[in-house]
């Protein structure tokens, strides 16, 4: 039976930390990424030869940090320049030696704030990310891409968390309670359901497991110092099989994409990375639907009312709500065209006039 269920039983808390979600799901490969020695004084050099990072952005951004909250250890901090919306990016390659395409993993990491941090109104984190053998494009800045997904966290006003995914709509998706899908840029996924801390640490726990092209039936799952955050099924992270998890996105920066989210000065810092992965894919129940990307608020209906190879639904998210949801999409549709309809006779009536 695989490690995957089709019912998902996830503990409140991680009483044994990250490796207990890992071990739940079955993901015995794990690799972590060292932290800085105390003599390391290159934040990109130390990034490129010991965590293999590559496309690295807004290096000037990036420093090698005591631990300013307690342990003493060596972190990587990242600076957020005042009155721009600058911070850095760049890839970890966590799965490059994998026997097998990566279809499920776990990500931890630790990050902290400054004790005097301005949110502002958001900002982005790491997460995990996704793509195709041959992707020439990232799934980021408003590029919403069939051959890519990106999964990071955001913070956003007051510290509070989320999800930030770019990822395929379906009909009936951005109707739930917990969704908010933007036409241009990204979907928050439960927006509000934890908060990062100022001055402290935060520990984070991701799990991500793709989806069958063709069907709902990929899973997020969070949680935010052990404890349950977010867990969703019924996502489209892919529509192409070979479209696989390939890397930790590490991603920090203001914004938004315009300047009222720009910073007020201030740093994060990050330690304790590592990510557990295996080749199975999420089994949960979800619809075959039609995917759709760019502007992803007007989803085409879902093809078939018929599901993935689960055989019972998740009880995280059930397909029949989203197609309730879907229902209530259609009839504000139709109300929408009437009332077009209704204008346009008003309008040749006027000219006639």
């Amino acid at each position: 039976m695989s490690s995957l269920s089709s019912q998902l039983t996830l503990p409140h808390t991680l009483a044994s930390g990250p490796a207990s979600l890992a071990a739940a799901f079955g993901l015995s490969s794990f690799v972590y990424a060292p932290s800085p020695p105390a003599s390391a004084s290159n934040a990109t050099a130390f990034l490129t030869q010991s965590w293999h990072a590559g496309s690295v952005s807004g290096a000037a951004n990036l420093a090698l940090s005591s631990d300013p909250f307690g342990t003493g250890n060596t972190t990587v901090a990242v600076h957020y320049p005042k009155g721009t919306r600058d911070g850095a990016q760049f890839t970890i390659p966590a799965f490059h030696r994998a026997q097998a395409p990566v279809q499920t993993a776990v990500l931890t990491y630790e990050v902290a704030f400054d004790p005097t941090f301005d949110w502002v109104k958001g900002g982005k984190l790491p997460g995990l990310y996704g793509a195709a053998p041959n992707a020439t494009a990232i799934c980021t800045g408003g590029n919403h891409e069939p051959d890519c997904f990106s999964a990071r966290l955001m913070w956003r006003n007051r510290g509070i968390g989320e999800v930030y995914a770019y990822v395929p709509s379906y009909q009936g998706f951005c109707q739930q309670s917990d969704v908010l899908c933007g036409d241009e840029y990204g979907t928050s996924l439960s927006r509000g359901s934890f908060s990062f801390a100022r001055g402290g640490w935060t520990r984070i726990t991701q799990l991500v497991s793709l989806n069958t092209p063709g069907f709902a039936n990929g899973v997020v799952v969070l949680y935010a110092n052990d404890t349950l955050a977010l867990a969703q099924t019924g996502i489209i992270f892919r529509t192409r099989q070979n479209v696989t998890l390939t890397s930790v996105l590490f991603s920090t920066f203001f914004g938004g994409s315009s300047d009222s989210y720009n910073s007020d000065g201030g740093t994060s810092y990050f330690r304790n990375f590592g990510v557990w992965y295996g080749p199975s894919s999420s089994n949960t129940t979800g619809p075959a639907v039609n995917a759709t990307f760019g502007s992803i608020g007007s989803a085409p209906t879902a093809s078939s009312p018929s599901s993935s190879t689960g055989s019972t639904s998740s009880p995280l998210h059930s397909s029949s709500s989203a197609r309730a949801s879907a229902a209530t999409a259609t009839t504000s549709s139709n109300a929408s065209s009437l009332w077009l309809a209704l204008m346009l006779v008003l309008v040749a009536s006027m000219l006639r006039i």
